[in-house]
């Protein structure tokens, strides 16, 4: 009994394994393929879109000068603006930008929520 099962079932049992294997390894390296074209095309779907540039004028109402930042009021939406040390402040410096000064800045709008604005220029 135990040479027919070595002549006979042990050899059809590591041939069905080794097709089991094949087919394992060919449906592992098709799905890795299908993730990264997935991803590829995602990324080319969501290319950000430029906005339009802006100019508003407001009173300043908190500023964070060492962070490049300060938050003013229009009407009564307020935005928070970031600036760079190459932005154009005319009429004072970085420094000069403190709570309830009148400003006018011009930028783009950032985000969905239209709510921050990084600054271009910047009158004081």
């Amino acid at each position: 009994m135990n040479t027919k099962f070595a002549k006979i079932v042990l050899p059809a049992v590591l041939s069905i394994g080794t097709v089991g294997a094949t087919a394992l390894a060919t449906t592992a390296s098709a799905a890795t393929t299908t993730t990264v074209k997935h991803a590829k095309t995602a990324a080319k779907k969501h290319a950000p879109v430029a906005k339009p540039a802006v100019s508003l004028s407001g009173t300043i109402v908190k500023a964070e000068a060492t962070k490049y930042a300060f938050w003013f009021k229009v009407g009564t939406k307020t935005y928070r603006v970031s600036f760079t040390a190459k932005t154009s402040i005319t009429g004072g410096t970085a420094a000069s930008l403190v709570k309830g000064k009148n400003v006018t800045v011009k930028g783009v709008e950032l985000g969905k929520t239209s709510s921050v604005i990084r600054a271009t220029s910047i009158t004081a």
